[in-house]
């Protein structure tokens, strides 16, 4: 394994591995605050860090403040941000061997981490201290790599679109619970025609790599071997194309609305401009407070047939993870242990970092099936038999391709700039240069 470097994991991070400091820290469970250096009176303190909005930080430090209230002899400081900005900061940490001892992570970078040595194996605790035995299938074994377990699932999570039907039935339309992405296709078509200019059938996904995954998926290949990039140019221009016929129809935004359109609060569904989103299942529960008078119903990504998910799964995609260098390890897998099984944990977390990753946990929080929430378990219990098998963990220089050049390519085919034959060329050119191959 090679060694840790800032350069190298800023570079392979791409635009993902956005600039900016550390936001917000503070103590939990007993901690007197730390500014994540580890030094100060919290030099001793089990240092936990995670990125995300209020409602995870707010989440996790109530489970973490339960944990200190079960160890009151440690002590606990917090690192959180947002995304963005949490991952420059630990890549400075972790190249300077200071990374905190607790920390949530994306499959995004987990290999990046994981390949130079960052992140303990946590093989040897699980089933001594902590216990999975209770996980969902396919989120306990998530984070395995190499040969290797380097992250526990927090979440079980899959695609989905949400879908605004009242706003369908206004104009004389109906979303099938099931469709293919003929059916797509037509609603979307149909929807445009009915409500007229600046209105649309759905946003664009086609610069949305974790989509287009299940599109590839249900074409017959993983995204990735181990070789690299399994997916030929012609999947991936057949799915520019499809984008592109839509923009042209004027059923999906065109490049310059959606550009403005990439937060929850600015998407065309929040604006009501959009009838259906795509995402990952748990995001309906931040959509729905933006469209508070129209239920968002959750359904599945469109299949090549109407009723098959062979291209989706249900997978963990984030992690906890224990940084190699910790001088905490054992306490460190203890707090993992807490957080995935206490009951105090998991009601405090709810659904901030996903759903709930064992079927315990989610008749623990007993949700409401009328509520985002509820919608958003109950249709991971629905599908969960049905979709295909989990992929391995994405490959380092993952980020790369699903932050910066998957989403360029799909813009400059909507300007103009490139054919989707073209486009396509250069994404497989793109990931043979980022994995070396």
């Amino acid at each position: 394994m090679s060694t840790i470097d800032r350069r190298a994991f800023l570079g392979a991070g791409g635009a993902a591995l956005v600039a900016g400091a550390l936001a917000g820290c503070r103590s939990a469970g007993g901690g007197s605050g730390s500014d994540g250096s580890g030094g100060g009176p919290d030099g001793d303190a089990l240092r936990v860090a995670w990125y995300g909005g209020q409602p995870a930080h707010e989440g996790i430090e109530g489970a973490l403040a339960a944990f200190g209230e079960d160890h009151p002899d440690s002590s606990i400081a917090t690192e959180k941000a947002p995304f963005g900005d949490y991952w420059d900061r630990l890549a400075t940490q972790v190249a300077g061997g200071d990374g905190p001892d607790v920390l949530r992570m994306s499959m995004t970078f987990l290999a990046e981490y994981a390949d130079r040595g960052a992140l303990l194996d946590l093989g040897d605790y699980v089933g001594e201290v902590i216990d999975t035995d209770a996980l969902d299938e396919d989120v306990a074994t998530s984070g395995a790599l190499n040969d290797g377990l380097y992250g526990i699932g927090q979440s079980s999570i899959t695609h989905a679109t949400f879908r605004n039907t009242g706003l369908a039935s206004e104009h004389g339309l109906e979303l099938p619970e099931q469709w293919s992405w003929a059916d797509f296709t037509e609603f979307c078509t149909s929807f445009a025609e009915a409500a007229g200019p600046g209105k649309y059938g759905s946003t664009d996904a086609g610069g949305d790599f974790q989509m287009f995954e299940v599109w590839a998926r249900q074409h017959g290949t993983d995204l990735f071997d181990e070789q690299g990039l399994a997916v030929g140019a012609g999947v991936i221009e057949e799915w520019l194309v499809m984008w592109q016929d839509l923009r042209a129809a004027g059923a999906v935004p065109p490049p310059d609305v959606t550009a403005e359109s990439d937060t929850f609060e600015t998407s065309q569904l929040s604006q009501l401009n959009a009838a259906v989103t795509f995402g990952w299942v748990q995001q309906v529960a931040f959509l729905q407070p933006l469209v508070p008078e129209h239920p968002l119903a959750v359904g599945p990504v469109p299949g090549l047939t109407a009723g098959s998910l062979d291209g989706q799964f249900v997978k963990a995609l984030d992690f906890w993870c224990v940084m190699n260098t910790s001088a905490n390890q054992d306490t460190a897998a203890e707090l993992i242990d807490f957080l995935l099984n206490d009951e105090r944990a998991v009601t405090s977390i709810g659904l901030t970092l996903g759903v709930p990753p064992s079927e315990s946990s989610r008749e623990l929080l007993a949700l409401d099936p009328e509520t985002a929430e509820g919608r958003a378990v109950a249709f991971v219990d629905e599908i969960a038999g049905q979709v295909g098998p989990s992929p391995e963990a994405w490959p380092t220089g993952y980020g790369e391709l699903q932050g910066t050049a998957f989403p360029r390519l799909n813009q400059d085919v909507g300007f103009g700039a490139a054919t989707p034959a073209d486009a396509a060329a250069q994404f497989v050119d793109e990931a043979a240069r980022v994995f070396g191959s």
